[in-house]
């Protein structure tokens, strides 16, 4: 019996919304990665659903939440860590901060970091919460460098990296002709020590597959199932 086809909608941390569709497990989280420029700094941050937030507060081995705010029609809580270098020793405060609405959160981190500059930094994006996640808009001088990419996981597939194919991520693809599949080219290279990886090249999207172990031979059969598109 055939596998019935599936369909998800994400939204990246631009704007960008992205249609899944196909015979997959679709139902894996997927977050969205942004960097965002502001007085000489680049800031990276994170969206996913409220769990995700939480996931990643204890990866990083957070604290307890020490305060909260209310700020843009949701909560933004920080708490404190730190990173430690495994050469030297050595530790740097760090403090987590996430911005939980409805469904969806922001996080981030701040190296030596008050609650003051998280709530500082989080009034220079104007967020703002959909079905299908949460757009952050540069305010007043800050400005996001380069596009946001979605990143989720397929099982079977792998790890998939979405962006808009633009002039600038248009330079990740390799300098020969990719393989031709429905809507766009099919590119396969490797990183050295990591092993293989594909650049999928659509008519507005850079697709970046991460393979399973042992599962690269089986990636351009299993991507000719699934539909991936920008939507409006």
């Amino acid at each position: 019996m055939a596998t019935p086809e599936r369909e998800v909608t994400h939204r990246s941390l631009d704007g960008v919304r992205v249609r899944l569709a196909g015979a997959h497990d679709l139902g894996r989280p997927c977050t969205s990665v942004a960097r965002i420029a502001d007085g000489g700094r680049l800031h990276e941050i994170s969206s996913g659903t409220r769990e995700d937030a939480l996931g990643w507060a204890d990866d990083i081995g957070l604290g307890p939440f020490e305060q909260e705010f209310r700020i843009q029609g949701g909560r933004l809580r920080v708490g404190r860590t730190a990173t430690r270098d495994a050469e030297t020793g050595l530790s740097d405060p760090v403090l987590g901060a996430v911005w939980e609405g409805r469904r969806h959160a922001v996080f981030t981190h701040l190296y030596h970091g008050r609650p003051a500059d998280a709530v500082a930094f989080f009034d220079k994006v104007r967020l703002t919460e959909h079905g299908d996640g949460i757009t952050a808009v540069p305010r007043g001088r800050a400005r996001r460098p380069e596009p946001a990419e979605l990143v989720k996981e397929i099982p079977g597939l792998g790890l998939l990296e979405i962006t808009p194919l633009t002039t600038g991520t248009r330079k990740r693809l390799p300098p020969w002709r990719g393989a031709s599949v429905a809507g766009g080219e099919l590119f396969q290279d490797t990183v050295e020590g990591q092993g293989p990886y594909f650049l999928l090249a659509l008519k507005s999207l850079l697709v970046t597959v991460l393979p399973e172990e042992d599962r690269a031979r089986d990636v351009p059969r299993r991507l000719g199932g699934l539909t991936v598109e920008a939507i409006h």
